[in-house]
């Protein structure tokens, strides 16, 4: 170990002399690996190539907003940090940064020693989850089993760790103990929204889900959704029952 928080660094900033400043700070920090793209298709092309542990992801960029790449990567299970730096700092902002699947949000400007601080807070939790997932799904936990403080819930496929918008949607519909949820309700409940919007965030958080839990996503037999009701949790399919 070399002490540095995170051996592989994406930086995505298209603002050049902000880019150089942080790629200086990165590197006083010892991080030995630091990628960097001015666009989200930029990105995408080193995500293909290389397996990074902290995204340092701007909001404003030419080819979009970086949220929706922050969005993409949480939908197909990356694992790594996301650290969102933008001039969006309103409570809204942060809140819908967070929610897009961000581990932490910097708006700008910003002072080094804060940045620093939470590039480090973020390694330590990464390095207190790698210590847990260590304790590996044993055989012998019950299916179902959550565990509020870890943000893990035990599936088909062993202990699966989770945001905590993803957890508190998960165990929602695991305590309605088989009743149908409705997407009105789910939406007051889990995203507390007192006006309801037009929107497939539910759709797409119960998609996650199903990725992450489901033996065969295309073919739910737990996270189910019921048409024209909502949604639904069954523990046991039908399917899988013994005489």
């Amino acid at each position: 170990m070399n002490g540095a928080p995170f051996e592989t660094v994406l930086l995505v900033e298209d603002e050049n002399s902000l880019a150089q400043t942080l790629k200086i700070a990165l590197a006083r920090l010892k991080i030995p690996e630091i990628q960097h793209s001015t666009t989200i298709s930029g990105a995408e092309e080193l995500l293909k190539l290389h397996a990074f542990d902290l995204i340092i992801l701007d909001r404003n960029l030419p080819d979009g907003d970086g949220l929706t790449l922050c969005e993409s990567l949480r939908a197909e299970s990356f694992t790594g940090a996301i650290l969102c730096l933008t001039a969006k700092g309103e409570i809204e902002d942060r809140v819908e940064g967070l929610e897009s699947g961000a581990d932490d949000y910097l708006p700008k400007p910003f002072h080094w020693e804060e940045l620093a601080a939470r590039i480090r807070a973020l390694s330590r939790r990464k390095e207190s989850l790698a210590t847990r997932a260590k304790e590996k799904a044993s055989k012998k936990s019950p299916l179902w089993t959550m565990e509020p403080d870890r943000l893990r819930i035990f599936g088909p496929r062993g202990w699966v760790e989770l945001t905590p918008l993803e957890f508190k949607l998960a165990t929602h519909l695991i305590q309605a103990n088989g009743a149908i949820v409705s997407r009105e309700e789910l939406l007051k409940e889990v995203w507390g929204f007192r006006f309801l919007p037009k929107t497939r965030t539910t759709d797409y958080f119960l998609g996650r889900l199903r990725k992450v839990f489901e033996l065969d996503p295309d073919h739910p037999k737990h996270f189910v959704t019921v048409r024209g009701a909502g949604y639904r949790f069954i523990e046991v399919p039908a399917s899988d029952l013994k005489d």
